[in-house]
């Protein structure tokens, strides 16, 4: 079968090929609040990228002014780390107290604040290991898209810390860490499908392998961690059941 040639002078929209749009995923936006930190107060800049990454995380993301480097980006995480070593020193001192509530339960106060206090600096500690190992996995998972560009390991250091902004709600009692959780993974699919530009399945699937496998790196943890510190330091709630009498 020939080719049909169009008449000079006419055109037809459905025979127009699509226009083929660059993406540079390297390209400077006008900046986040964070990276403004220095005109804004560190405050006030922490908590509107906080909120930003709550309620408009592309906007966020899309803004980064200096996606070349991390440094600005590294401190942002480090405060997020931050806010889970405090979430786990409140959450302590709330199980402290309640487990002081139990009939026949005596809380060795000194042993329990030890056991909080490590907590705390374990999970600060341990929520920036576990970004780094998401980092590395999630790096292995879109480089094997087909419609992905060539994206910098600097780029998804960048994105992936102001994914973490939802942090901000870990402190809230009980229900803070899960909402955090669950809002840092929207986070980080917007992310893959928004920002890195790679396609909504990939994205989802991607997002979700490292982020279950970080969350079984983080329980597994957590269990010897708690099993270390019992050899160690011992129970801090003793069992003070009263003994009943044998009867003969």
């Amino acid at each position: 079968m020939s080719r049909i040639r169009t008449p000079d002078g006419i055109e037809i929209a459905s025979l127009k090929g699509k226009k083929t749009e660059f993406f540079d995923a390297m390209a400077p936006g006008p900046g986040t609040p964070w990276e403004d930190r220095g005109t804004r107060g560190v405050v006030s800049a922490f908590l509107k990228t906080c909120a930003m990454s709550l309620t408009s995380f592309f906007k966020l993301v899309d803004a980064i002014r200096r996606p070349e480097t991390t440094n600005d980006a590294f401190v942002f995480l480090i405060d997020c780390c931050i806010l889970w070593g405090v979430s786990a020193f409140i959450h302590g001192l709330i199980f402290m107290h309640f487990a002081g509530k139990v009939q026949y339960h005596e809380v060795e106060t000194q042993t329990y604040l030890m056991y909080v206090a490590i907590a705390a600096v374990g999970a600060g500690g341990g929520v920036y290991l576990l970004f780094r190992l998401y980092n590395i996995i999630y790096a292995k998972l879109i480089a094997q898209e087909k419609t992905a560009t060539a994206l910098p390991d600097v780029l998804l250091y960048n994105v992936n810390a102001y994914a973490l902004g939802p942090s901000i709600l870990a402190p809230i009692p009980f229900i803070g860490p899960a909402l955090a959780g669950l809002f840092i993974f929207i986070d980080l699919y917007i992310a893959g499908r928004k920002r890195l530009n790679i396609r909504a399945t990939g994205a989802l699937i991607d997002a979700l392998m490292a982020y279950v496998v970080v969350l079984v790196v983080a329980f597994v943890g957590y269990w010897v961690g708690n099993l270390v510190l019992h050899q160690v330091l011992g129970d801090p709630i003793d069992d003070v059941t009263p003994k009943t009498a044998q009867t003969r």
